[in-house]
């Protein structure tokens, strides 16, 4: 793609877009939640054309039309959310912060493809971190959720501080 159109993407990025990380609740999952990542543009549905455009350009995720006049052009996953940051990142101005954090959101997401119970609490919180720089109304789902979950399930492990852990310690030094 030409770097004009990268620069024009970032710039619809940085006044109609979004970037987003939100934990979503699955049941089946072993964790009860999923992270999933995803940038959005927003247009009035009827100058929607521009978003049939920014699709043409990008060529993956898919636009629908809300019920409140507005249409959104969606892209979810980590590889694609990734590869549209990377296009645009040398260019975004007010979303620059969102899209650093948020590439390496997605590192640490991949370093930990099979996380334990407890690294996959620490990646929740981070997305609850993440989601301070947005302006979402209607989060439901968040670090505490999954914790609540994964305690329940007996998957985390409590910390305690018994002079038993205190031997072990001395012992391992």
């Amino acid at each position: 793609m030409e770097e004009t159109t990268n620069a024009y993407i970032a710039g619809f990025l940085d006044g109609d877009g979004s970037i987003m990380f939100q934990l979503i609740e699955r049941k089946g999952y072993i964790y009860g939640y999923q992270i999933r990542a995803s940038v959005c543009f927003y247009q009035k549905t009827n100058h929607k054309d521009g978003l049939i455009w920014l699709k043409k350009q990008i060529g993956f995720g898919y636009i629908r039309d809300r019920n409140d006049g507005v249409s959104d052009y969606t892209i979810v996953g980590y590889d694609r959310v990734e590869e549209v940051l990377k296009l645009v990142q040398p260019y975004v101005v007010f979303k620059a912060v969102h899209a650093e954090k948020a590439l390496k959101l997605l590192s640490m997401i991949r370093e930990n493809n099979k996380p334990t119970p407890e690294k996959f609490m620490s990646l929740a919180k981070l997305v609850d971190s993440y989601a301070s720089l947005n302006y979402s109304k209607k989060k439901i789902n968040n670090a505490k959720k999954v914790e609540e979950f994964l305690n329940r399930k007996g998957l985390l492990i409590p910390v305690t501080t018994d002079s038993c852990n205190k031997d072990e310690m001395v012992l391992s030094s």
